[in-house]
């Protein structure tokens, strides 16, 4: 027999299966969070703030309350997590809240906080209201994806950090040491020659600081094209390990779609079971029923082209 706490996580865990429960709710956080965004945007234009202003007060409360609650439910069911990670009772639940997720949903609730605490500037409040977007990121497949990105990178991403820092440095002590004195006002010092600097490299160009001189107009050219490669270089690191993140989880959905069908019979439900595990591993909708028709057709797979498991009867 299954405890409260158990079928409270059962809502919140997405280690487990899906369940009605759990996608209601997530349907409900994240239409609220969309209402609590557009209601901060209008709020901040002065008529509408006067003209609606019980309405945006009842919305932000509604909304806090119920971050509040869904935040505080998280906490307490935390050691049931199917992963084992926070079964100890106080240090699960503190491991858990140090989470990046958690941290989010506690920004969420924050500007009630600060509110009660006297916190009284609005720009303030009204920006970490606006974060409250950052909890849709927990129900996204896509932000899934860029995550495992960044974390699969890291290290070639800190080297092309590690080379722009080096260049902007380089750039603006260069480019000052060339316009200095043609343009003591604009290129004053090395930090604003930085700037121009890092406005070149990702190549903006504001036009607040531009170079006079010959030689510091032949520079500027130079460190243009080296922002643009630096860029590509960047953005094709990226799209690279995208397309191989994409690449993994269909392999690991053809894996499972394979494990699923050796059983020898695959009923509707399960067909379905199997589109929809496609879609939470971020395989598109289209290519996951694809997999899953052709699997149980026993014809090649769609994008690899190898023969999928024939011997599997459909159970309508």
């Amino acid at each position: 027999m299954t405890t409260l706490r158990q079928q409270v996580n059962a809502l919140f865990d997405h280690d487990l299966p899906s369940n009605l429960g759990g996608r209601l709710i997530s349907g409900f956080v994240g239409l609220l969070i969309i209402v609590n965004v557009f209601s901060v945007v209008l709020e901040s234009v002065e008529s509408l703030r006067v003209k609606h202003f019980e309405t945006f007060w009842w919305i932000e409360q509604v909304s806090t309350a119920v971050f509040a609650i869904e935040y505080l439910l998280r906490v307490w069911s935390a050691p049931d997590r199917v992963s084992g990670r926070f079964r100890a009772p106080l240090a699960g639940r503190l491991r858990y809240a140090s989470r990046p997720f958690a941290l989010v949903d506690l920004i969420a609730i924050l500007p009630a906080i600060l509110g009660m605490l006297g916190a009284d500037d609005l720009r303030v409040l009204r920006l970490l209201r606006l974060l409250r977007m950052l909890k849709l990121t927990r129900h996204s497949t896509a932000f899934t994806m860029v995550w495992d990105v960044f974390r699969e990178e890291a290290q070639s991403i800190g080297a092309v950090l590690f080379i722009l820092v080096i260049t902007l440095i380089m750039s603006g002590s260069i480019m000052y040491m060339l316009e200095g004195d043609a343009q003591p006002e604009v290129f004053s010092s090395i930090p604003a020659a930085i700037w121009w600097a890092l406005v070149t490299l990702t190549t903006v160009g504001y036009g607040d600081m531009v170079p006079v001189t010959v030689w510091g107009k032949l520079f500027g050219g130079l460190v243009a094209i080296v922002g643009v490669c630096t860029l590509a270089l960047f953005s094709g690191l990226l799209t690279v390990s995208f397309m191989d993140q994409l690449r993994m989880r269909r392999e690991q959905y053809r894996s499972l779609l394979r494990t699923g069908m050796a059983s020898g019979q695959m009923h509707q439900r399960d067909a379905q079971a199997m589109e929809k595990l496609g879609t939470n591993l971020g395989v598109p909708r289209r290519d996951a029923e694809a997999m899953v028709d052709q699997a149980l057709a026993g014809g090649p797979c769609p994008h690899c082209g190898q023969a999928m498991p024939h011997d599997a009867q459909t159970a309508k």
